[in-house]
This record gives structure tokens, C-alpha cells and sequence, in this order.
């Protein structure tokens, strides 16, 4: 049977998953801050541009059984008004920037596997689809393997894989090490956006 990253733990391991979401936490309020004027620039051009919302709230239904609402900028939605500067956010990934909120409260990780749709199930094997029910860390703002040259073009299945590896590995170490390939590649924004509108 596939171990469980419980099973690999003990009392480390919940130490640093408790290291992991103060580090969530800390690193989620100073982006906030420091990028409030950004996002307060982008609320007002979204406002100003169509009627509607500044935030689009989307709800993911993800492995561990637990729905998350999760928040972007309102870029284009069956829902509500198309923006017009939605194209330019998506391309540099500004429409994620809400979903800091997500993580601040809890609900989303800095670093951390996909949140997967129903779909996807289908292509895990029994003990596969458990490991990703049973694991402790929480979807992340960044993923596994945005920022690999392979990434453009990758199969659900070569994503579940990779979401599955780093829960099998997973470190403070391996996280940061995702962050900063993440924050360096251009690439991690734009492709993670669209697949995600």
C-alpha cells in the first residue's frame, strides 16, 4: 500500500507543517501590504471599466473533500461583465493576486499541489486518489512543476504525478525551492492563469 505522508512524519513533520502555515501566514500579510497598491490600482480599473464585481469568486472542490472558494480579479466570467483589462491580467498573472485571501485564511498554501476537479480522479489508481484524500498540505498558490520547461503542454496525468511526488517528498526545503524557481520563471504566472480562467 502507498504510504501516506503521515505515515513518513511523526512529530517533525507536524512541526514543520505547522512551520509551513506560519510561514503561509507571515509571507501572505507582507504581500498584501506591499502590493496594496497594486491591487487597489486594479480594483479601480476594473470598477471603472464594466459594471460588476471586482472579484470573481470561483469554488473548487478539491481532494480532501472540502470546498474552496477561491478569489481572482475579475477578468471574464459566464457570470459576470468581460473586462477589458481581464487579457492583460491573466497574461501576467495579476488575477491570481486575490488569492492571497485564500491563503491568509487559510484555505490555500503559498506552495502546495493543484486543486484538482472530480475529472482528473479518473486517472488515479485507488492508493493514488487516497494519498491525495489523506494528505495534510493544502493547495498552493504555486505548484509543482510550473516553472520546468516541460510544464507548457503537460497532461492531467503528468500533473497529478508531479502533485503526488511532492507530497510524497514534501520539505520546507522542497517548498522554497518551488517559490523561488516559481517567482523566477515568467512562465509559472502566465500558463497557470489560463489554465485556471
Amino acid at each position: 500500500m502507498m504510504p501516506s505522508i503521515k505515515d513518513r512524519g511523526g512529530s517533525p513533520r507536524k512541526f514543520q507543517l505547522v512551520v509551513k502555515r506560519l510561514i503561509d501566514i507571515t509571507s501572505s500579510v507582507i504581500a498584501l501590504i506591499v502590493l496594496s497598491p497594486l491591487l487597489l490600482l486594479v480594483s479601480l480599473a476594473i470598477k471603472i471599466d464594466s459594471r460588476g464585481p471586482i472579484l470573481a469568486k470561483r469554488v473548487e472542490h478539491c481532494y480532501y473533500n472540502q470546498n474552496i472558494r477561491i478569489f481572482k480579479f475579475r477578468c471574464s466570467t459566464f457570470l459576470h461583465p468581460h473586462t477589458r483589462i481581464g487579457p492583460f491580467l491573466i497574461r501576467n498573472g495579476l488575477d491570481r493576486l486575490p488569492m492571497l485571501i485564500n491563503v491568509l485564511r487559510g484555505e490555500m498554501s503559498i506552495v502546495g499541489p493543484r486543486c484538482h476537479t472530480a475529472l482528473p480522479s479518473l486517472l488515479l489508481s485507488e492508493h493514488g486518489l487516497l494519498l491525495l484524500k489523506n494528505s495534510p498540505l493544502k493547495p498552493g498558490l504555486f505548484n509543482p512543476r510550473e516553472s520546468s520547461d516541460e510544464y507548457n503542454g503537460d497532461s492531467d496525468q503528468r500533473q497529478i504525478e508531479s502533485d503526488i511526488s511532492y507530497i510524497m517528498n514534501w520539505s520546507l526545503f522542497l517548498d522554497a525551492k518551488i517559490f523561488i524557481e516559481a517567482i523566477f520563471s515568467a512562465r509559472s504566472y502566465k500558463l497557470d492563469s489560463l489554465e485556471q480562467r
